[in-house]
């Protein structure tokens, strides 16, 4: 178990590093303007499309690690509460496959609209729609994830009862898709707390 916990507290730490870099992409490589207008996107992937290919590599990482985590607090918690954490790990899982496919679109409407493929525009509109979808779909269900399992250590006191307190509130908040940023600053808070008190059970 203490490797386990110590992979498990490092995956936290990488998880901290990759909301970071992720945040900084978005408002600084990509802008905010174009995430929020599909043809600034377009003309991005046509003729910049590196930062587009970087978020969805971070997304990749973010599910993988994503997975550690889910299968850590599941391995942490399901004596106290099993019902409680299989629930929530039904919703950890869908959030990584959300996730997983929001990236998987992106790069195919990457490579399509860079490829100057026929009907690509067209095309990228309606991806960009499911994209969208996807991108809410994954903030939700991952605020249900904070929400169950930061319940459940808190009934079980298996972690310190503020960060149990701050995946609450993250829970709430990424009920709320437009607050996504927010609960992208504080998970990486969150991240680099978990990831000592990991380190130093393992």
């Amino acid at each position: 178990m203490p490797n386990i916990q110590k992979l498990c507290g490092i995956a936290a730490f990488i998880n901290a590093a990759v909301a970071v870099t992720t945040l900084m992409v978005a408002v600084f490589a990509i802008g905010l303007p174009a995430l929020a207008d599909p043809s600034k996107l377009v003309d991005l992937a046509i003729h910049n499309p590196a930062p587009l290919l970087a978020q969805d590599f971070l997304k990749l990482v973010a599910a993988a690690i994503s997975g550690v985590l889910i299968l850590a607090f599941y391995n942490r918690l399901h004596d106290c509460t099993p019902q409680l954490i299989l629930v929530a790990t039904v919703f950890g899982c869908s959030s990584v496959v959300c996730l997983v496919a929001n990236a998987a679109l992106s790069l195919y409407a990457i490579f399509q609209v860079a490829a100057g493929a026929a009907g690509a525009f067209t095309a990228g509109d309606r991806l960009h729609s499911i994209i969208g979808l996807l991108a809410i779909a994954t903030i939700i269900l991952d605020g249900f994830w904070f929400l169950l399992v930061s319940w459940s250590a808190l009934k079980s006191d298996r972690l310190p009862k503020l960060l149990s307190y701050l995946g609450l509130g993250m829970g709430f908040l990424s009920l709320v898709p437009p607050l996504g940023i927010v609960v992208l600053i504080l998970s990486s808070v969150w991240s680099v707390w978990l990831g000592q008190i990991l380190l130093q059970e393992g």
